[in-house]
């Protein structure tokens, strides 16, 4: 089964002072009549039904989240007992999984990127959990950049994929971090260069087998979670509590993707704009 995650865990610093700390831009109407998290919501229910539909945010956002995405079931919206960047939200997010459903494939997304033709958007998204599964691998989305910009990660895209899906798919060679302008100008004139959007499709075994390798630690206590959540444990907030107060604060690319062996690149043809 395809799961979907909306990583919401904003500090309300972008848009200051429209944006703070309790009203970060994921709550705010910042593209259109919705806040940018229900419009984020709407485009990942063509993807999958509501009930398949989590968001991860921080335990002080978790009501007003539930109030701006009122078709979600409250015990998707999972709160986190403090931030601690990506690697972390998307450890919590495999682990609880892992113990509900062994064959999922996950999508994480972020909460607060505007894209007005969802359609494709969904459509990518689908594709790219065929291809997790059938390749075993952790499938990022890029963009076709259409300007060199310094404020984004670049994705370069090796080896071409047969995979027979509407969306193309590449081998990755290799990361490239937020680059000067003279660098991001020599990407662009590779042709092989894309913007790294930040969204990520995996098997979830795959991934945690992913932090196992890279952030043993992590997945010790990830693992600490998954069984207490398969037991049905009353005590497990107390647990997840514990397993961050001792977890790094640290991307999923830095501290996973950058490393992993298996890793695709999904071409997006939709059309993207990362607001903050």
């Amino acid at each position: 089964n395809l799961y979907v995650c909306i990583m919401a865990g904003g500090k309300g610093e972008r848009f200051w002072p429209l944006s703070r700390a309790g009203k970060p831009k994921q709550l705010l109407n910042i593209v259109g009549d919705r806040s940018m998290i229900a419009e984020t919501a709407l485009g990942n229910e063509l993807v999958v039904p509501a009930e398949r539909l989590f968001i991860v945010t921080i335990a002080a956002q978790a009501d007003d989240v539930a109030r701006a995405v009122p078709a979600l079931p409250r015990a998707n919206i999972i709160a986190e007992p403090c931030g601690r960047n990506t690697a972390p939200c998307i450890g919590l997010m495999c682990a609880l999984l892992a113990a509900r459903d062994e064959n999922s494939v996950l999508a994480v997304v972020p909460a607060d990127h505007h894209i007005p033709n969802k359609d494709v958007y969904a459509q990518t998204i689908r594709d790219a959990a065929v291809v997790a599964a059938r390749e075993k691998a952790l499938v990022t989305i890029g963009i076709a950049p259409t300007f060199p910009e310094t404020g984004f990660g670049y994705v370069l895209a090796g080896a071409p994929l047969d995979t027979a899906t509407p969306t193309q798919f590449s081998r990755v060679d290799r990361f490239v971090e937020k680059p000067s302008r003279a660098r991001a100008e020599e990407l662009l004139a590779t042709s092989r260069a894309l913007w790294n959007a930040g969204m990520f499709v995996f098997r979830v075994v795959d991934m945690l087998a992913a932090f196992a390798a890279h952030m043993p630690d992590l997945h010790t206590g990830l693992e600490r979670i998954r069984t207490a959540a398969a037991a049905g444990a009353a005590d497990i907030d107390r647990i997840i509590a514990e397993v961050y107060a001792a977890a790094p604060s640290i991307s999923i690319d830095y501290g996973v993707m950058e490393k992993a062996a298996n890793v695709i690149v999904a071409h997006g043809r939709f059309i993207w704009d990362d607001v903050g």
